[in-house]
């Protein structure tokens, strides 16, 4: 896991040692243990390392390997596996990295080398002999990969507060992701972001620039279509192998446990299954509803397991929010993303630079309300006295309500699209380039949406910029992408059954995490006190949305001003943006 920039000069001007070196040192907060640079031609590569497979300097970075030359942010957890097939076929190594098994697996085939990969990346590989440029991004988007074009070069970065250190970029806003932000919370929903002119490679995508061309294609490699259901019988192998393979490391390794059922399991399989007893932290709100620890201590306490309490404080916020606001790029959903980073800041403090986490289950097993929506309208078709029988099942067991679905299965092409709000002031070319969700007729569907579309990809940000501000390699065995696309293709009734969400995960993990984690069904997700916090000082977040209103002449100040005391959603958004605007000097 590290930082990465590149420099491409269409015009072969070579770049300066201190134009790429000042982009590299606004990352070194992702890569404390290193630096490297190459520069030839009209080309420059930088890299921030944290060192956590083969930590010798021998596998510092840029790379090299013959005429090849790679910059690499991530970790690709076969690796063992494909060095051992390259071997076979000829290769030689002299380090015992993941990154040098990505040279010689591009150099043995191409770009088809990808695919083979079981990992999360962000990959610049300069083709010196075919004179072209490689960028790709992992299958969901874990890692980061930005870029902006200025003049004849273009720049590419982990993150965007890189491009800060570019002498002619001008951060701008890009008035549609915005207006979407503030109006919806939504973000990281397509390859624009919030700046005007700055870019994601998408993920499952690669990115390559024929240099004699001076031009960028960027083309799919990846998908997941619709096939015949599976029976979910390889459902726990896959699993396991998931977390097996997240657990190679060369440093210490921690986890997070929330006290639901994904980050249970994830502990749980590893101290179960494979004696490996991991330290786990955990959030926690004394005498708040929401708070979830006495769960999480049942997993510690079942496997005799360390555990680690954080508590974020509203005061923790006031301190830190400055900081979390830059190391974000882009504003975010709420305090709860605050926490998250308190949580990293702990890990980092005890010296762990390796952590598994459980995101990603959610959207692959059905874990959120809504799939219920998709649900009953992939049963309708074939048997609609049992869907409605169904939903007053649900009904029962969480807030759930049967006449808006019904009315939403009759009347979902009229709201494909967001409602235009009349306070954020749009030109018509703006407004048309709002997004517009895709059909979902079924659970599949909604799950391909929050994977690719809206959804996960704003979470991974959340999780990439707060792991990484500490210096900390966060992985994922949910979005292992065998483990994604078989749990999209099993039989509904093994994720939804009579009201129970992520039913085989359940099943699959009885005896193995507490049965009170197993048998609950109040999902909270990732939870701080928020409306606590604003409800109790109204005034004062009112009076820090004003300030912030003061920087976005786009806004009718005073439509916006009538909705905030009734919405603390709204009322948090409109003060990150005053806090972004500030922080980056974004201009309107």
């Amino acid at each position: 896991m590290c930082g990465i920039t590149a420099i491409i000069d269409y015009a072969k001007i070579e770049p300066k040692v201190e134009d790429i070196k000042s982009m590299t040192n606004l990352l070194a907060h992702r890569g404390p243990d290193g630096e490297g640079f190459y520069i030839e031609g009209g080309i420059a590569l930088g890299h921030r390392r944290l060192a956590i497979i083969d930590t010798d300097p021998r596998s510092n970075q840029p790379m090299h390997r013959s005429h090849l030359h790679l910059v690499f942010n991530g970790m690709i957890y076969n690796y063992l596996e494909i060095k051992e097939e390259l071997s076979t076929l000829g290769a030689t190594f002299s380090t015992t990295s993941d990154t040098e098994v990505i040279l010689a697996a591009y150099n043995q085939w191409g770009l088809s080398a990808f695919e083979r990969f079981n990992g999360m990346w962000a990959i610049i590989l300069y083709d010196e002999k075919e004179k072209k440029i490689i960028c790709s991004r992992d299958r969901f988007g874990i890692k980061p990969l930005y870029y902006t074009r200025i003049a004849n070069r273009i720049y590419f970065a982990s993150e965007i507060k890189a491009f800060q250190a570019i002498k002619d970029w001008q951060p701008k806003i890009n008035h549609t992701r915005l207006m979407e932000y503030l109006a919806y919370n939504m973000s990281d929903h397509t390859e624009e972001t919030m700046f005007a002119n700055v870019y994601q490679i998408p993920k499952s995508h690669h990115g390559v620039i024929c240099l004699q061309a001076n031009d960028m294609c960027i083309n799919r490699y990846y998908d997941i279509h619709k096939d015949e259901q599976n029976d979910g019988s390889k459902f726990m192998e896959l699993l396991y192998d998931a977390i097996k393979l997240r657990t190679r490391t060369d440093v210490p390794l921690a986890t997070t446990l929330s006290g639901g059922m994904d980050s249970s399991s994830i502990v749980s399989v590893m101290a179960n299954k494979m004696e490996y007893k991991p330290t786990t932290y955990t959030l926690a709100y004394p005498g708040y509803k929401l708070d979830e620890s006495n769960f999480a201590l049942k997993v510690n306490q079942k496997y005799k397991i360390a555990s680690h309490l954080t508590t974020t404080t509203e005061e923790y916020l006031t301190q830190h929010i400055d900081s979390l606001v830059y190391h974000q790029d882009e504003p975010f959903a709420g305090i709860t993303v605050m926490a998250q980073s308190n949580i990293y800041e702990n890990i980092n403090r005890d010296g762990y630079k390796v952590v598994l986490g459980g995101q990603g289950g959610d959207e692959i097993l059905c874990g959120y309300d809504k799939f219920s929506l998709g649900y009953f309208k992939e049963k309708i078709k074939t048997q609609p006295l049992v869907a409605i029988t169904e939903m007053f099942q649900f009904q029962k067991l969480r807030s759930f309500d049967v006449a808006g679905a019904l009315q939403s299965i009759v009347f979902y092409e009229n709201n494909k699209r967001k409602k235009f709000v009349a306070w954020y002031i749009l030109n018509e070319k703006q407004d048309s380039a709002r997004f517009k969700r895709t059909q979902e007729n079924d659970i599949f569907e909604m799950s391909y949406n929050l994977l690719f579309g809206l959804g996960l990809s704003a979470l991974l940000r959340y999780e990439d910029r707060n792991s990484m501000s500490f210096g900390i390699e966060s992985r994922l065995p949910f979005l292992d992408y065998r483990l994604v696309k078989y749990c999209l293709h099993m039989n509904s009734n093994l994720k939804l059954k009579n009201g129970i969400t992520k039913d085989i995960l359940r099943k699959s993990m009885k005896d193995i995490v507490p049965d009170d984690i197993i048998n609950r069904n109040d999902k909270m997700g990732f939870v701080t006190p928020q409306n606590e916090w604003m409800n109790d000082r109204k005034d004062h977040y009112l009076k820090l949305a004003n300030n912030a209103l003061d920087q976005m002449p786009f806004i009718d100040r005073e439509k916006v001003k009538v909705l905030l005391p009734q919405d603390n959603n709204l009322l948090w958004r409109v003060i990150n943006t005053g806090l972004w605007i500030s922080k980056f000097n974004v201009t309107a």
